[in-house]
């Protein structure tokens, strides 16, 4: 396992003051190849400047995705940017998982209780088995990359060095400025657990209706789920603005269409594409996120569906607003209960952008 230390990873980016206009990162091996998730998980990678500041959640970071990272680039509407300080240090929090030649008689199962942070020996003082499913059992702080998943008695023991290969996409023009916020469900939670349930296989996990006190426009949104997911919409005033669908790959060991993973999410709002969302001072929004937990999940091979520990449920939104000063450090005026329950399956519409 590996899990850096953005204070202590820094990032390469242009020098001086600018505005990024898109961020697009993949996992790399040696000779600059595209490394298949099969072999190494992409857990996650998140950048930092060391100076935003989430609205929405107490989440941090500017860029972030996971194992869809090489299919679902960042690229904000023409005409809008994130604006870089000359006061901002760029650090990478890159978490990986090396999932191949792993103990068990399952490879494909092996590799799923490895990748949703199952406990296990071998994964660190703070992996006991009631932390089953969080981040202590997927290497969280474990710096030295002395934590792993069990492995077979077969593995090889070199050591490979993977790297996070990034483009970044910036204007020094002037160019009408972003806020980025990240909303998470269930109510702002990091990630959360979904159980087998065969007589009611859509499991919903909801940041139930949530008050805002600020307008703005959303310009671009993007959900960020793990292997289980259904989909994920954003709804205002009880109506759904926008949804954002995972894809699923199809083939063994193909970087980008890895078997048995998800490996892509549309977007949910494109300004260029499908046009922006208005939201007002005192809607209330709401944030869904689905997941199949049925044991013979079609997607996925045999054994791979039912539970999945350590999901998430993430919208990924950039915003803009007239108002000279800005937008608030929070703008969420109130929340209210948690919804946790429900069996309906949403089905792609016109608000999916392909």
């Amino acid at each position: 396992m590996v899990f850096t230390d953005a204070a202590k990873t820094p990032l390469e980016m242009p020098k001086g003051e600018y505005s990024l206009l898109g961020f697009h990162g993949e996992i790399v091996d040696e000779q600059n190849k595209s490394v298949p998730l099969s072999t190494v998980y992409d857990h996650h990678w998140i950048a930092k400047d060391g100076i935003h500041k989430n609205p929405w959640c107490p989440v941090e970071y500017v860029f972030g995705i996971g194992a869809e990272s090489r299919n679902t680039p960042t690229n904000f509407p023409a005409g809008y940017g994130y604006r870089v300080s000359d006061a901002a240090w760029w650090g990478g929090n890159i978490h990986l998982l090396h999932t191949d030649h792993l103990a068990g008689s399952n490879a494909e199962i092996a590799a799923k209780e490895c990748n949703e942070c199952y406990y296990a020996a071998g994964k660190g003082p703070e992996c006991t088995p009631e932390k089953n499913g969080t981040f202590q059992c997927c290497g969280d702080n474990c710096f030295d990359g002395s934590c792993f998943c069990p492995t077979a008695p077969s593995a090889p023991t070199t050591q490979t060095n993977y790297y996070l290969q990034y483009t970044v996409m910036y204007t020094r023009e002037m160019i009408t400025p972003i806020y980025i916020g990240v909303w998470t469900a269930p109510g702002c939670q990091t990630f959360y657990d979904v159980f087998r349930n065969d007589e009611e296989p859509e499991h919903l996990a909801s940041t139930g209706n949530t008050r805002v006190e600020a307008d703005f426009e959303l310009v671009f949104a993007v959900g960020h789920q793990h292997t289980g997911a259904l989909n994920i919409s954003l709804f205002i005033n009880d109506e759904r603005v926008c949804t954002s669908y995972p894809k699923y790959g199809a083939e063994d060991g193909v970087a980008g269409n890895e078997k048995n993973h998800l490996v892509e999410m549309t977007n949910c709002i494109n300004k260029d594409i499908g046009g922006s969302v208005k939201v007002h001072n005192g809607d209330i929004l709401r944030l869904d996120s689905w997941y199949y937990v049925g044991s013979n999940d079609s997607r996925l091979g045999p054994g791979l569906g039912g539970t999945h520990l350590n999901v998430m449920g993430y919208m990924y939104m950039a915003m803009a607003t007239d108002n000279s000063d800005g937008l608030p450090e929070s703008i969420i005026l109130s929340r209210y209960p948690q919804l946790r329950t429900g069996v309906q399956l949403l089905q792609p519409d016109v608000v999916t952008f392909l």
